[in-house]
């Protein structure tokens, strides 16, 4: 027995269990129930269990501009920001902590780096931090001169002046003093060239500290901080900075994604600015479809537009991502083709990189709003083209309704009457449940009130039903 005919066995199962329900609730049974022509109904019976063994869908009516929808190929590509490089500033040896296809997290490490340069490096700046304590002793030393001169001074003076009261001058204090001043501006120098160079040594300090900075990819606030790996030597001694006690420089991760590649094997050696691996994020997609460039006169940047979801997606007909169009920078002159370019304003999970779908461009913004149903679920019947609206107020029934039907895009088709945007109709199943025959009338003519019942040609319609 094949999936068609056990979808047939089971709409008329389904269809005999309600007829049981129907007379248990009444009491009546098979064997008495009175001898009269079952109800005409365009309903039937559609359980849950049966839908769900036979893959039965729905799809929502949309209210949408069907003829003024242009829908165009084409498939998801990630945006150039998508893609992270991970590369050595220095020749290194490599230790990876991450595999491919691994997800990341802003911050996360994704390898470690021994470098001897590193180490080269962070000798320098040791010995610029050396630098500063040296040039600063030679400011004290400057300064303290200049003092004491500053104080023989002042003493000779006193001394001179008093032999002066006394009528007693010495040539050689004179002398002494005159050298003495003499020197002041020679110690004011030097003062200055001591500050000059102790300036000169910080300048050159931290200019080391931004090439640690640089290379090891942390700034230079993070470098200076207390090693936290490191406890002091004794009571009131000193943590030594970060910078000081890294042996190996950590590769993180600046953005999230995905590890895509992996350029080193782990252990390997790396030369500067070598690749060592490429992440790439996957939430960040666009979709490049392709237009003639004859709908260019449609056609204009900032349009509505949708991807569809491609078929065996297993999405909704209405699991359409909504976004805003945009035309390539050129056309080509040689397919007369140009680039369209959507950006998803959300994503679902069959949108990924190389996947193949539709884009749905507005292509007039002001044309009336239709309701309408997707094309799939229309199936030929005879003459009539038909299709199964879910009852709104009975979740397990399908009602068969000949269609009213307006233009087509090729994908939704326009339904003039007896149907509003929300309601749900059968998509997967449809022409199974055309060839049950339930929900047609069987000879005679007449047509279906809204509820369900028959009504036969040449009687009088019921009291408040047309």
């Amino acid at each position: 027995m094949n999936a068609r005919t056990l979808f047939i066995a089971s709409v008329a199962l389904a269809a005999v269990a309600g007829c049981d329900a129907e007379n248990s609730r009444t009491g009546a049974s098979p064997a008495n129930a009175p001898a009269t022509a079952p109800a005409v109904t365009n309903r039937i019976a559609l359980p849950e269990n049966v839908r769900q063994n036979l893959g039965v869908t729905f799809a929502r009516a949309e209210s949408r501009r069907v003829a003024a929808t242009l829908r165009v190929p084409g498939r998801f590509e990630l945006l150039p920001s998508a893609r992270r490089e991970y590369r050595s500033v220095l020749p290194a040896h490599v230790e990876l902590l991450v595999r491919q296809y691994e997800a990341v997290k802003p911050g996360q490490v994704l390898a470690r780096l021994q470098s001897p340069e590193w180490r080269r490096i962070q000798h320098e700046a040791i010995e610029a931090e050396g630098e500063i304590t040296v040039a600063e002793a030679q400011v004290d030393v400057a300064v303290a001169t200049k003092v004491e001169n500053e104080k023989a001074t002042a003493l000779l003076r006193r001394r001179v002046a008093a032999l002066a009261e006394a009528n007693a001058r010495r040539a050689e204090l004179e002398t002494e003093l005159a050298v003495s001043e003499s020197k002041v501006a020679r110690l004011d120098a030097e003062v200055r060239a001591a500050k000059v160079k102790a300036s000169e040594a910080k300048e050159h300090f931290a200019s080391k500290l931004n090439t640690l900075a640089a290379v090891a990819g942390v700034s230079v606030e993070e470098l200076s901080a207390p090693s936290p790996t490191t406890s002091p030597a004794g009571a009131g001694a000193e943590t030594p900075p970060r910078w000081r006690t890294m042996n190996a420089i950590e590769l993180h991760a600046s953005q999230p994604g995905v590890v895509e590649s992996l350029a080193v094997t782990n252990g390997g050696w790396v030369d500067a600015s070598g690749l060592i691996l490429a992440t790439a994020d996957p939430s960040q997609l666009r979709f490049r479809a392709t237009g003639l460039q004859a709908d260019l006169g449609s056609l204009r940047d900032g349009a509505d537009a949708s991807i569809v979801a491609p078929q065996g997606a297993r999405a909704g007909t209405n699991d359409a991502l909504p976004g805003k169009l945009t035309l390539g920078l050129e056309a080509s002159s040689e397919t007369r083709t140009i680039e369209l370019i959507v950006t998803p304003q959300k994503l679902a999970a069959w949108a990924r990189p190389g996947v193949s779908a539709y884009a749905e461009v507005v292509t007039d913004g002001s044309a009336d709003v239709e309701t309408a149903i997707p094309l799939a679920a229309v199936v030929q019947d005879e003459l009539a083209r038909i299709y199964f609206r879910r009852d709104p107020k009975d979740p397990d029934k399908v009602i068969r309704v000949e269609g009213d039907f307006g233009v087509s895009d090729g994908k939704w088709i326009v339904v003039n009457s007896g149907l509003k945007a929300g309601d749900e109709v059968v998509v997967n199943g449809v022409y199974e449940l055309k060839l049950t025959g339930s929900g047609k009338p069987q000879g005679g003519g007449g047509h279906f009130h809204a509820d369900g019942t028959w009504h036969a040609a040449g009687t009088p319609e019921p009291s408040g039903k047309h």
